[in-house]
C-alpha cells in the first residue's frame, strides 16, 4: 500500500529538520572546535612571550651581577697578585739581583695568566653553551679552588644529557652566586657539588662546612629589599623551573639542592 501524500510530506519534513539539526549541531561543534584551539594558540603565544620576558629581565640581571662580579674579582684578586708582580720587578730593577725574587715573580705572572684564562672562560656565555653546564660548573670549582684557596670537590652520576642553552646558561650563573656567595660569607674550608642526571631530571646539591645561618632571619630581612642574595637565587630558579631547597645550620654548614626538570620531546 502506498503512503499517503500527507505522510510522504512529513516523513520529507521531518527527515529535513533532522538533516538540518544534524548539519547545524556538526557546524556548531567544528566551530567551537575552532574556538578552543585558537585561545589554546593564543595562550601558548602569550605564555611563550611571558616567558620570553622573565627571561630577558633575568638575563640582564645577571649580567649587572656579573659585571658586578668581575669588578670585585678583578679588585681583590687579579689586582693584587698584578701589585706583587709590580713589586717584585721594581726590586729587582733596584737591586740588579736576580735571586728567588725572579722565579717568585714568574710564578705569580703565571698565576694571573691562570685567574685571566678561568674568570674569562667563567664569564664567556657562548663558550658555556658550547661546552655545557657540566664542563662549565668544573672549571668553576677549579677557579674557585685555584683563586680563593678553598678544597672543592665534584661528583656526577647518572648518564648525563643537555637542557637547553638557555636553561644552562640561566642554571650555571645561579650555581655560580651560590658559590659567590659561599665564598664571600660562610668561611668554609670545603665546598662539594654533585649532579646527578637521572631520568627525568637533572639534581644538584651545593654544601660546604663553614659557619651556616639562620634562613628565616636571612630571609625576613631580605624581603624589605629587592635584587639582593637569595630572592635573586630563588628567582634564577622560578625562570628555569627548578625547584630550590636550602638548608643552613649555624656552626655545621649550608646544603642548596637544585632540581630541574628534562625537557620533554
Amino acid at each position: 500500500m502506498l503512503a499517503s501524500d500527507p505522510e510522504i510530506t512529513l516523513t520529507i519534513l521531518v527527515s529535513t529538520v533532522l538533516l538540518i539539526f544534524f548539519g547545524a549541531m556538526i557546524i556548531y561543534f567544528l566551530f567551537r572546535h575552532q574556538q578552543k584551539r585558537l585561545q589554546h594558540q593564543k595562550e601558548m603565544l602569550e605564555l611563550k612571550e611571558s616567558f620570553t620576558q622573565t627571561l630577558l629581565k633575568s638575563k640582564i640581571e645577571i649580567q649587572e651581577q656579573t659585571l658586578d662580579h668581575i669588578a670585585k674579582e678583578l679588585h681583590s684578586n687579579i689586582s693584587q697578585t698584578a701589585s706583587l708582580i709590580n713589586i717584585n720587578l721594581s726590586t729587582i730593577l733596584e737591586t740588579r739581583k736576580l735571586d728567588s725574587t725572579l722565579p717568585e715573580t714568574k710564578a705569580l705572572a703565571k698565576q694571573l695568566l691562570t685567574e685571566l684564562k678561568s674568570m674569562s672562560a667563567s664569564l664567556n656565555t657562548d663558550y658555556i653553551m658550547k661546552i655545557g653546564f657540566s664542563r662549565a660548573i668544573e672549571n668553576e670549582l677549579f677557579r674557585v679552588s685555584n683563586s680563593m684557596k678553598k678544597a672543592a670537590i665534584l661528583s656526577k652520576s647518572g648518564e648525563e644529557f643537555r637542557i637547553s642553552p638557555e636553561k644552562e646558561i640561566i642554571l650555571f650563573r645561579l650555581c655560580q652566586e651560590i658559590l659567590n656567595n659561599t665564598i664571600k660569607y660562610s668561611k668554609a674550608n670545603q665546598l662539594k657539588i654533585s649532579i646527578s642526571y637521572i631520568e627525568d631530571c637533572i639534581e644538584l646539591e651545593i654544601t660546604d662546612d663553614g659557619i651556616g645561618f639562620n634562613i628565616d632571619q636571612i630571609e625576613n630581612k631580605e624581603s624589605k629589599k629587592e635584587n639582593t642574595g637569595l630572592i635573586n637565587i630563588k628567582k634564577r630558579a622560578e625562570v628555569i623551573e627548578a625547584t630550590l631547597k636550602i638548608e643552613s645550620q649555624i656552626g655545621i654548614g649550608t646544603k642548596v639542592l637544585i632540581r630541574i626538570p628534562k625537557q620533554k620531546n
